[in-house]
């Protein structure tokens, strides 16, 4: 069985931003600290699926992004700012007209191997860290805002991703989502 991910990510500066700090968190602290590697946010919780199944998400996932935008807000993302916990340091994201695309897709994507409903994600936020308690994690926010600028624009893609069973994650197709806007507010522990 194949595994299938969608994911929101940013691109340009943000990405750009975000995989320095990656890097450099990396450097600090080891790789432990940011198992993913790639700034993207979870839309839709990763799921098992015949391979050959994969026109049948890609064509009902444009469907749903087509309908999706003729009613996207010219600011397809709200970044609502940092979010911290004991070990963990996140970007928090609202996108209610991406939820709906992705309602859509859910409801309307229909596999005769699927044994399980796929399960959308209630809060979007973009896992940056993952710390070893609370001083790391802190430390962590501090370096991320440094170096990470959410008051400059971003941009932000959809992208659905299949993992094969030699368990290399592939990019199957990308939509663009348009620009991001920033609500940014302090970190919140």
């Amino acid at each position: 069985m194949d595994k299938f991910a969608l994911y929101a990510c940013p691109t340009g500066s943000l990405a750009d931003q975000i995989q320095a700090f990656l890097t450099r968190s990396q450097e600090t602290w080891g790789s432990a600290v940011t198992p993913l590697g790639l700034p993207c946010c979870k839309l839709i919780d990763p799921f098992e699926e015949q391979g050959h199944t994969l026109p049948i998400y890609t064509q009902t996932l444009e469907r749903a992004y087509k309908r999706g935008m003729r009613s996207r807000p010219d600011m397809a993302l709200q970044v609502d700012g940092w979010q911290q916990t004991t070990d963990s340091l996140t970007l928090a994201l609202t996108a209610p007209w991406l939820r709906q695309v992705m309602v859509n897709f859910a409801c309307t994507v229909k596999s005769p191997t699927r044994k399980m409903p796929l399960r959308i994600q209630e809060h979007l936020r973009l896992v940056l860290a993952q710390g070893q308690g609370k001083a790391q994690t802190q430390a962590m926010a501090q370096l991320a805002e440094e170096m990470i600028d959410l008051n400059r624009s971003s941009h932000w893609e959809m992208r659905f991703y299949q993992r094969t069973t030699r368990q290399n994650w592939t990019v199957r197709q990308v939509w663009a989502l348009g620009e991001g806007i920033h609500s940014v507010e302090a970190l919140v522990g």
